[in-house]
This record gives C-alpha cells, sequence and structure tokens, in this order.
C-alpha cells in the first residue's frame, strides 16, 4: 500500500518535501479532522477517509497544483480511473453527502501541515487560493475558524 509513501515529494519547497510527512500519517489526520469538526459520521465515511489516497500505489500522486491546471474533461477521465482502481483495490467508497466533508479535510489537513512545516510556502503554489476556499466552505458548513 501507500502507507508509507512519502508526501510532498514535489513540491519546491525543500521543507516540505522532507518533513517526514506519510500517506499514512495524512490518512489518520484527515480521519481525525472529520470526526472533529463534523457531527454523526457514518463508518462508511470514516473508512473512505482512512484509505481516500491508497489508489496511489497503484496510480502514483499527482500534486494538486498540476490537476487543478487541467480541463474538466480530464479531470473527469482521471476521477472515473480513480474509482475504477479503488473497486478494483476492494477499497471503500464514500457516501456522496459526505465526499465533500472528506474532500475538506483532505484540503485542510495539506494546508496545516505546510503552515506548521513550512509557512513560507503558503504564499505560492496555489496555497493564497486554496486558503480562500478552505474559509469559503468553512463557512459554508457552519464550521468556525480552522486555519
Amino acid at each position: 500500500m501507500t502507507h508509507d509513501v512519502n508526501r510532498w515529494h514535489s513540491s519546491p519547497h525543500s521543507k516540505l518535501r522532507n518533513s517526514g510527512d506519510t500517506i499514512l500519517r495524512h490518512q489518520w489526520r484527515v480521519v481525525e479532522l472529520l470526526t472533529g469538526l463534523f457531527h454523526s459520521v457514518p463508518q462508511a465515511a470514516i473508512d473512505y477517509a482512512a484509505s481516500h489516497d491508497d489508489h496511489e500505489a497503484q496510480m502514483g500522486d499527482i500534486p494538486s497544483p498540476e490537476k487543478a491546471q487541467w480541463s474538466a474533461d480530464l479531470r473527469r477521465l482521471y476521477e472515473a480511473r480513480e474509482a475504477e482502481v479503488r473497486a478494483q483495490m476492494g477499497l471503500p467508497s464514500c457516501p456522496p453527502h459526505w465526499a465533500a466533508q472528506v474532500g475538506f479535510c483532505d484540503r485542510l489537513d495539506a494546508y496545516r501541515w505546510a503552515a506548521k512545516h513550512c509557512p513560507e510556502a503558503l504564499h505560492d503554489g496555489g496555497f493564497p487560493e486554496l486558503r480562500e476556499d478552505l474559509l469559503r466552505q468553512a463557512e459554508g458548513f457552519g464550521l468556525g475558524e480552522v486555519l
């Protein structure tokens, strides 16, 4: 599996590349955020959050800034292939209602990790836009300050 795979491998910031973060640690922080920020989280959403990056063992890890530059068609194709690989690997799916919350926690964890280990990274590489999006989503979810 991807559990011991290093995160941030393609970051231009050496502090992030060498921060010691792994897929396993990240996935469990996402579970902690999900269950800490939201009430009555179903077990299926928790199971999904705990394995949401496991498909990268077969597909590789494409950094979010790269994916953000893709066309809508390419994103749809990638997401469809991701779903196929997850199904082939027997990984859990996410209840549709909870997909946005898991995605929010995934991105929030990345922002928080970068803020803690390499604050200078927050000034470029999509982090300013990520921050604004996270604040907008937090407000929509009725959450307080999360950053």
